[in-house]
Formats: C-alpha cells, structure tokens, sequence
C-alpha cells in the first residue's frame, strides 16, 4: 500500500510505497525529518524525507506477526517504540538497527512514549495499562521491563490512551461494560507516582452515550484540553 506526505508549504505531496501489506500506524521524529511506519506485513519502516527514493528506506523486521502501533521518543530523533500483535514491544534506535523487547501475555492496542521520553505506556485486549521504563533500555541485555501497571477488568474498554504534557498523568478514552449503563462512553484518569510504579485511577467523566474510541491533546500541555471521539450508534 501506498502513503502519501503533504507540505503544506510548497502544496505538494509525496508517495511513499513499500510495505507489501496495511499500514496500521504513523510517527513523526521530534526533529521533523523521519517518519515511522508500522504494517501488516511483519515490519517497520523509517522514511528519510528529505532523501526519499523508493527501496532506499530503512526497513525493520524482528517481530514476528502484525505491527500494529508506532510511537517516537518526544526528545530523541532516533529512539521509537513498535507495538505487535506477537505481543511484544520493542524500543528501536535507528542508528544501530537494533531493538530491545518486552514481552506481553496479550495483545497490545496502544504504545505511547511520555512527553519527557522517561516511559513506554501500553494499552492491551486484557484492558490493562503497562508502564515501561524506557531508561533501563540501555542497561539491560536486550529487554525492558515494565515497572508499573493497572487493569480495568469487566468495568471498562479501554480504547485509546494520551499523556498529559507533563508525563504525569493518562486520559484514556473508553467505554462501561455493564448492560445497564445508558451513557457508556468515559474518559478516566490515571496518575503515575512512583517513578512510574503506581497507577492509580483518580476520576471518570462521562462524555458520550456511545463508546469513547478516541482521545486526543492539541500540543500538550499545563492547559491542553482533551478532544473525544465516541462510536457512532446505528439506527
């Protein structure tokens, strides 16, 4: 499948073809001049901008079944994370090829580096949130561990998950489980203390009658405000 980049600048556009099957996620370098890309076909792939040329990518492909998330370190141009349906995650630094890994007991939805670049969050199809300490990545013999987590069991989905700006606190947009509720879409709040050891859920708010699918902070911030997208409801 083809990818296209816009320059809004100059209103042009360019395709970048490659990956053999889905693209299931995009990420941009905080430097602005790659992006990450993450595919069906078992792989990731870093695309140079400014030096693009078909076949001329770097291509990455330790996981083992569908890549399906994507995420760049805020404050490091060479450091991304990929999430994979073969439960594993692994933090990339492009310079060497090379990635460390985490293994999960279930299927990861979501990967997110915090604004500081200090962890890795997770969200997976047991409707748990994992923290990873993304630090320890250069000490360890390639592995992560995860330093901290919290699980939602039979009480909500959890669909999409967003750092506040001062990489303190998670939004997370889902939906209640139970039958009976009339307004099931929600957005909770959960704090990390710690060092990243405690999660702890201090708030809900709800803000749709449907499903919460998306969440999303406009340049995060002391101030920022969320942005919820629900599942619409057929008729």
């Amino acid at each position: 499948p083809a990818m296209s980049a816009i320059k809004v600048s100059k209103s042009s556009e360019v395709t970048f073809t490659g990956h053999s099957k889905t693209v299931n996620g995009v990420a941009w370098s905080c430097d602005g001049k790659r992006l990450a890309t993450a595919s069906s076909d078992l792989s990731a792939r870093v695309w140079h901008l400014e030096q693009h040329r078909e076949g001329k990518e770097t291509e990455l492909k330790e996981h083992t079944d569908s890549v399906d998330g994507v995420s760049w370190n805020p404050t490091h141009p060479d450091l991304f994370a990929t999430a994979s349906a073969d439960k594993s995650v692994r933090l990339w630094d492009i310079r060497g090829r090379k990635s460390t890994v985490v293994q999960t007991q279930e299927e990861i939805l979501n990967v997110a580096f915090s604004p500081d670049g200090n962890f890795i969050l997770i969200s997976d199809k047991n409707e748990s949130l994992k923290l990873i300490d993304s630090r320890k990545a250069a000490v360890a013999s390639g592995t992560l561990n995860i330093v901290g987590e919290i699980n939602f069991g039979q009480t909500y989905w959890v669909n999409e998950v967003v750092w506040n700006g001062e990489s303190n606190a998670i939004l997370i947009a889902a939906g209640r489980q139970s039958a009976t509720a009339t307004e099931k879409g929600v957005v909770d709040v959960v704090t990390v203390q710690g060092g990243g050891s405690e999660l702890k859920s201090v708030g809900a708010v709800t803000a749709h009658t449907a499903n919460c699918t998306c969440i999303c902070l406009h340049a995060p911030s002391k101030s920022a405000r969320p942005t919820v997208r629900a599942q619409s409801r057929l008729p």
